[in-house]
């Protein structure tokens, strides 16, 4: 009986992911805002300081915060594709090595937000999501954009650093992080002080 219903339910989020994103592709076309992309192309890769595009929305899903924001930062869906919120929410019961299982409206209340906030629509997220070809990403952290951003970061300013730990911990650096932002003029490492490349 329960994988009769982990299958309905994951048949509902891969339903609800294929809708959004033909709408969100739709979307895109309709109002010119579709742009081509060489998933071998790493001229994306340029430095571009000050840039205002590595703002997202703030997350203002209560449900989402309080379920999953007290265990982590409550991530912008928009840092991972439709498909990777919809795989994470299916196994629940193995999150990272731990469980993270919540009631079923939950997950799916949950799933249903995180599928349809992060659907590209429009806007500059996208290249967060850049290079990874049909892979179905569950760590914001291995993204290549990610890596690409964080690349020249000593290890002893994160794994090495008490107050921060992992580079999956947004917040402790980035200080408008739970608000959306992530621009590079606010970066402080703690116990190092301010970032710039």
């Amino acid at each position: 009986m329960k994988n009769s219903n982990a299958m309905i339910l994951g048949s509902v989020l891969l339903g609800g992911i294929l809708v959004f994103s033909l709408y969100g592709i739709g979307s895109s076309i309709a109002s010119g805002n579709f742009e081509h992309r060489d998933d071998d192309d790493d001229s994306h890769y340029e430095s571009r300081k000050h840039s205002s595009n590595r703002n997202y929305n703030p997350v203002t899903n209560k449900l989402y915060t309080e379920e999953c924001g007290s265990c982590h930062m409550a991530y912008p869906p928009q840092l991972l594709p439709p498909e990777s919120w919809g795989k994470m929410m299916d196994n629940l019961q193995d999150h990272f090595g731990e469980s993270a299982e919540v009631d079923d409206e939950t997950r799916i209340n949950i799933g249903n937000f995180l599928v349809y906030s992060s659907t590209p629509q429009r806007g500059s997220y996208r290249k967060m999501l850049r290079n990874i070809g049909q892979r179905i990403p569950l760590r914001i952290t291995q993204l290549p954009y990610f890596v690409h951003e964080h690349d020249e970061i000593p290890s002893r300013f994160i794994q090495g650093n008490d107050k921060v730990g992992s580079l999956s911990q947004c917040n402790a650096c980035h200080r408008g992080a739970e608000k959306g932002s992530f621009d590079e003029d606010n970066i402080f490492i703690p116990g190092f002080g301010r970032w710039d490349d």
